[in-house]
């Protein structure tokens, strides 16, 4: 009886040894993985920050560089701060005028923006940034410029004074690609908006005519080589003080690269 009794006793000291390699080898097993998901998480940590230059400035605007910044929000929202340099490009030659102008003496012009960025759960497959997005946008750009130029009649000097503002308020459909995990391509595809549109212009000099009349001459030619605004002007005149202002419908429309932090 003490023989089996011992057997006995033995057989449960090899359970309880065998329960105690195998719960070692368990716990080691937990805290191993543990450890390599903690190190996968901090790989793979959530990069919630975005740098873009915008390629379409460039192609727009004379010497263009503008720069945004989008911080994501949540799984579904974002938010995009965007600014720059930019310069508006003025003709030199005035069509059916006797005006002609040289190279700018000065120019200067920038931009700055918002939007609010909803991206579509049920359209994206992928996580934020990359996908669909709505938003609603408010931007406004400024521009500068002096030119000296002559009246070829009469062969006397001028000098050009140019200022002109566009606020744009509108909403925007876009779809943004995420490269390699760190690199974007994003892409206003249509950005409708309403928009005011300030020009003033103002003309030094003597010229062979009347100055107001100059004037307008040079604003038609602004709209001959940019029919969007001859489009949105609908036949607005400057006034007797060299200003044109009116509302309009607009639209954004915009191709950036970015980097992803």
């Amino acid at each position: 009886m003490n023989q089996f009794n011992l057997k006995i006793s033995k057989n449960i000291l090899v359970y309880i040894k065998i329960y105690s390699v195998m719960l070692v080898t368990l716990l080691v097993s937990i805290h191993t993985k543990a450890q390599q998901d903690s190190t996968n998480i901090k790989h793979e940590k959530e990069l919630k920050n975005v740098v873009k230059l915008n390629i379409t400035s460039w192609i727009l605007y004379s010497n263009g560089v503008q720069l945004a910044y989008e911080r994501l929000l949540s799984k579904h929202t974002s938010i995009t701060l965007y600014g720059g340099y930019i310069t508006f490009p003025m003709p030199t030659v005035i069509s059916n005028s006797s005006l002609n102008f040289d190279k700018d003496r000065t120019k200067s012009g920038f931009t700055i923006g918002s939007e609010f960025r909803f991206y579509l759960s049920k359209e994206n497959k992928y996580d934020l940034p990359h996908g669909v997005y709505l938003a609603p946008f408010v931007s406004f750009y400024h521009f500068d410029n002096q030119r000296s130029g002559r009246d070829t009649a009469n062969q006397d000097n001028l000098t050009l004074n140019t200022s002109f503002n566009f606020l744009n308020i509108g909403g925007e459909l876009g779809y943004q690609f995420v490269i390699k995990r760190r690199f974007t391509i994003d892409c206003v595809l249509f950005g409708p908006a309403v928009s005011s549109y300030y020009f003033s212009l103002k003309l030094d000099g003597s010229t062979s005519g009347n100055t107001n009349e100059k004037i307008q001459e040079i604003l038609d030619a602004l709209k001959q080589k940019y029919p969007l605004l001859k489009d949105l002007s609908n036949g607005e005149k400057l006034s007797t003080s060299g200003i044109s202002n009116f509302w309009s419908l607009g639209f954004r429309y915009v191709i950036q690269i970015g980097y992803r932090f």
